[in-house]
């Protein structure tokens, strides 16, 4: 059951801590006060980032290098309008972005009960049991996080059809997924923006002849794609019943809230999906309607700016609940791959970090791998730290001592352990010091719910947007990414047994030694 919704953000005297529905803030031991929050409502930063928002939730183009609105917000708007405070547009050439999203959530809904149900059955008249997902990057880390923590939650019921992903091109991923899976009675999700996307296109291929392998009637029935490029999913054979589109302003790393993750719709359910697009809904209602000094996700994005502008360009992630041992990996794209620009807005270059390196594992496992690094070395981070209050099982004691190492290492990192005045004048014992004063955030969740976990997504969204407004850069594109792709294809012709030779005189060393003469079979 979700909680209320109810907004509880209010300025506590002495204390920097703000509330909405199920998640809690903490920024108390945080390099800035609420002097500088205040006076950031007054800055020039909050005046983009005030201008983002709106421009975002009007439709407005806040993508520039691809001169595309942003519309992920629209997937969970489509069926929670009640959430936003004033209406919103999404209008693309025409289209209304929101209207498609709502029939294409109807046209999802009606097929996952239908899978589900087993009245979609298999040329055998046999239901599915399985599914496997294609996809990478944004079309694979946020349906495996969903899955990931559904699946600990229980939610699918007893007849849960199972779920693997194939998202590497290395083949070994795509083995182990296929071992437990039988091609007469598993649906083939492909996830691509563009359904252009080589590694999911090469990966498919495999896909087809092991389908292929069941018999000749297997493949038509089990293709499913999930792509704003319905025209190229036909191309591929998959019928246009069972292609479900989302509008070209959804990024990659934004888009789990829609077809991409029809496969975990018909794992878990309809019901458990709408409530994860409920709780994020919520959270975009609070941006839409906060002030920044009240607004989670823009003074957990103030914390970031701070501590880079103070030299800290590591943020470390550690949520105490082994539920969500999945959301860094799913971070990590959604925050460097939006936020690890070199230049502006307006092309000029960037001379500082424009986001902390995010990076992390769950808690308690973190403090016996490199919590020690945090608490002694020269090398500045951030630390946060998330727990659930309330868990899913009846061991209080173990959760009674999770959640105290949680609290005694957000203590530990801010007060540290200083060395007494004999301490000092023995150097025997410095290796007991802790210098202290990082820089920590607390995060908690009432529980750990789909409600909760779509509010937490949601908002690391709008945080991860936030610090790209305050610096005026764009989170929404990654030419980055776009280098290393555009070499590869020139590449696969180089790598034996191909023919054409490498043109960059180290790349063609690689191919020549390593490939041709190391560990040869």
């Amino acid at each position: 059951m979700k909680p209320s919704s109810t907004t509880t953000s209010a300025l506590n005297p002495g204390y920097l801590s703000r509330s909405i529905g199920p998640l809690h803030i903490n920024l108390d031991r945080q390099l800035y006060n609420i002097s500088h929050v205040l006076s950031f409502e007054q800055s020039e930063a909050n005046q983009r980032l005030s201008s983002f928002i709106q421009k975002m939730f009007s439709g407005q183009v806040v993508n520039g290098t691809e001169q595309r609105p942003a519309g992920h917000w629209a997937l969970r708007a489509a069926c929670n309008a009640q959430a936003y405070p004033a209406p919103v547009s999404l209008l693309v050439n025409g289209r209304d972005e929101i209207e498609l999203a709502r029939q294409v959530q109807e046209h999802m809904q009606l097929f996952v009960e239908q899978v589900r149900s087993g009245r979609y059955t298999t040329p055998d008249g046999v239901r599915y049991d399985s599914i496997l997902h294609l996809g990478i990057g944004g079309s694979d880390l946020g349906p495996r996080l969903l899955n990931d923590v559904f699946s600990k939650l229980e939610l699918g019921g007893e007849d849960a059809m199972k779920i693997r992903f194939a998202a590497n091109v290395d083949f070994h991923e795509m083995k182990a997924a296929l071992a437990a899976l039988n091609p007469k009675t598993t649906l083939v999700v492909t996830a691509s923006k563009s359904f252009s996307t080589r590694e999911t296109l090469h990966n498919a291929q495999h896909i087809f002849k092991w389908l292929d392998s069941a018999g000749p009637d297997y493949r038509g029935k089990a293709l499913v794609a999930a792509t704003c490029k319905p025209s190229k999913a036909m191309e591929l054979g998959i019928p246009p019943e069972r292609i479900f589109e989302f509008s070209e302003t959804v990024g990659g790393r934004y888009s789990l809230w829609g077809p991409v993750s029809i496969g975990v719709r018909m794992v878990h359910g309809n019901l458990v999906f709408n409530e994860l697009l409920e709780g994020a809904a919520l959270m975009d209602g609070h941006v839409l309607q906060s002030k920044a000094s009240q607004c989670i996700p823009t003074l957990l994005a103030m914390s970031d700016l701070y501590n880079l502008e103070q030299g800290v360009a590591s943020l470390m992630l550690s949520p105490y609940d082994s539920r969500l041992s999945q959301l860094v990996p799913y971070l990590q794209q959604l925050w460097m791959e939006s936020l690890g620009k070199g230049v502006n807005n307006h092309g000029e270059l960037l001379y500082k970090p424009s986001c902390p390196i995010l990076w992390g594992d769950v808690g308690t496992n973190g403090q016996h791998a490199f919590f020690q690094m945090l608490h002694q070395s020269r090398i500045a981070s951030s630390v946060e730290l998330m727990a659930i209050i309330h868990p899913n099982h009846d061991e209080e004691q173990s959760h009674q001592v999770l959640l105290s190492h949680a609290l005694a290492q957000s203590e530990a990192f801010s007060v540290g352990r200083l060395n007494s005045m004999e301490e000092l004048a023995d150097t025997v014992n410095n290796f007991k010091a802790c210098p202290g004063k990082r820089p920590v955030q607390m995060v908690f969740m009432d529980s750990l719910t789909p409600y909760s976990l779509g509010a937490l997504l949601a908002m690391w969204e709008h945080r991860t947007a936030a610090l790209a407004a305050m610096q005026n850069i764009n989170p929404f594109d990654q030419w980055g990414v776009e280098l290393g792709k555009g070499i590869a294809e020139q590449l696969e012709h180089s790598v034996p047994p191909g023919e054409a030779p490498a043109e960059n005189p180290v790349t063609a060393h690689f191919i020549n030694h390593f490939l041709k003469n190391a560990g040869q079979r």
